[in-house]
């Protein structure tokens, strides 16, 4: 059994709005990113004639052949973040030149995506949530573009009515994401909820001001509660409106 420090029921219940992070959250993390970041890493290092640096690459990405490590840089950070850990790793072996930030930005936006795969059922929650008059938002580290076309895949996209990327001017950790979305539904910070899988979305309702739910991340300590899924959002909004 996961501890929880604030009955869920009533934290849902009690919020105005509710932001979700995507990967981790909504999405399987593993399944869609592990093949992404590899094939990134691979195509980069062939491009520069590097794959001696494939093993380091990796590691400094935190992916690992089946599991991103848990809020390391590709599970948590932005494309500039992993950017500049490629560069990185690169420029201390010794590789430099305008070329090399130009093969980044290419593989990156060609890379293959893995399988999209939701954890439970985020459209019926979402559904529920809207029905029940909460407001919907999502932020995420991924880029616009590709977030737009995972949430309408999702079946998602027409119920989230905020949106916050990667490459937008703020972005997570940053308390601009939340506080703006707030500011947007006009609700005091203290009604909206954050929901996410990782360090990044625990700081970026810290920095804000907001509370926070861990989803199946019971080693991320100082939420204030926790769920193995989305699932248990909706089933703790459907009990705070019948009052069990």
């Amino acid at each position: 059994m996961v501890p929880r420090l604030i009955d869920v029921p009533d934290l849902v219940g009690g919020a105005a709005a509710l932001v979700f992070d995507k990967d981790g959250t909504l999405l399987d993390l593993d399944s869609r990113w592990v093949v992404f970041f590899t094939a990134l890493t691979d195509a980069v290092l062939e491009a520069l004639d590097a794959t001696e640096l494939r093993g380091s690459v990796l590691e400094a990405l935190g992916v690992g052949s089946r599991a991103l490590v848990p809020h390391g840089v590709a599970a948590a950070g932005t494309g500039a973040d992993v950017r500049a850990v490629i560069d990185g790793v690169l420029s201390a072996a010794g590789y430099s030149g305008a070329g090399i930030d130009a093969e980044i930005a290419s593989a990156y936006l060609s890379a293959p995506m893995g399988t999209l795969a939701p954890l439970g059922d985020p459209a019926r929650v979402l559904t529920q949530l809207r029905d029940a008059g909460r407001r919907v938002g999502v932020a995420t580290a991924d880029d616009r573009e590709r977030t737009l076309d995972d949430l309408d895949r999702l079946g998602v996209a027409h119920l989230v009515e905020l949106l916050n990327c990667g490459d937008d001017r703020f972005s997570k950790p940053h308390p601009r994401v939340l506080l703006d979305m707030a500011e947007s539904w006009e609700i005091s910070i203290d009604g909206l909820v954050m929901v996410g899988d990782s360090g990044h979305d625990l700081a970026t309702a810290r920095a804000a001001g907001s509370r926070f739910i861990a989803v199946s991340a019971s080693d991320l300590v100082g939420a204030d509660a926790w769920v193995e899924t989305v699932d248990e959002i909706g089933e703790a909004l459907v009990s705070s409106i019948s009052g069990d």
